[in-house]
């Protein structure tokens, strides 16, 4: 039945009580529409079975992966070193607790990942955990995180070794951090500190990997000619030099130096 409508100087005007009803209509329209919206978003979220992923690239950031290889010549081969642990596979909350506070603390730490951890060589035991702290430390959410990750290690009877991240560093003076920081049970970590050898900039061109070699021959990590950041020790894995040792700068692909490692 249409609308009831009075005239007025020619023009139409509804009743109060046709409008209400075109309001009412209005709004079911919404609502409606609302509905098939999410209807619609819900038909086409994918099964638990059919999501698909892709690689993440890297494991560590340029800056991890120049200070990874310095940390594994500073603790040399008694010790192995771990990346991106997640806090809960190193400490664990303690027994008594109730079961609310219990889960709590499963939270916090199953949320949160170290930077680095080492280990014994020989049982895979836990010595220490390293955190690489780039300038986002200094934000106040991060440093609540720090403060918290700090506590929960010193607890558990875990050291944590803190460096600042930055675009080389010296072995002698990671090797010194670590000495001094580290302790295990009744001993200490024992780490030699030595002093990194200046190497002359010769220019004997050779190629590994189609990159420019100086050829010296050396024994204690050097400092790298281009950009004297500490190098690291790797191997040819293709071309005509493969098998062949070289030390690379730690800073890579930052800096491309090679020095090849005389036999």
């Amino acid at each position: 039945m249409p609308p009831e409508v009075d005239t007025f100087g020619g023009f139409l005007l509804f009743r109060e009580d046709s409008l209400s009803s075109f309001v009412l209509i209005a709004i079911i329209l919404i609502v409606i529409g609302l509905i098939a919206a999410i209807l619609k978003k819900l038909n086409t979220t994918q099964p638990a079975d059919k999501l698909t992923f892709e690689s993440c690239g890297e494991l560590f950031t340029p800056a991890e992966r120049s200070f990874y290889g310095v940390l594994q010549q500073a603790l040399g081969s008694e010790y192995v070193v771990f990346g991106k642990v997640r806090l809960g596979d190193v400490v664990q909350p303690v027994k008594g607790l109730g079961r609310s506070l219990h889960q709590t603390a499963l939270n916090k730490i199953n949320r949160k990942h170290l930077d680095f951890v080492i280990c014994r060589a020989d049982d895979l035991a836990l010595v220490a955990a390293i955190e690489l702290d780039d300038k986002s430390h200094q934000r106040k959410d991060r440093g609540e995180r720090d403060s918290f990750v700090d506590q929960a290690l010193e607890s558990a009877g875990i050291a944590v070794v803190r460096f600042t991240a930055k675009k080389g560093y010296e072995l002698g003076e990671v090797k010194a951090r670590l000495s001094e920081r580290l302790n295990v049970g009744n001993g200490s970590v024992e780490v030699t500190t030595v002093a990194v050898p200046q190497i002359p900039n010769a220019e004997t061109a050779t190629d590994i990997d189609d990159q420019k070699v100086d050829s010296v021959v050396i024994e204690e990590p050097p400092a790298c000619p281009a950009c004297q950041s500490v190098m690291v020790k790797r191997q040819a894995k293709k071309g005509p030099n493969t098998g062949q040792w070289f030390w690379a700068c730690s800073t890579f692909p930052k800096c491309r130096k090679v020095v090849t490692i005389g036999n």
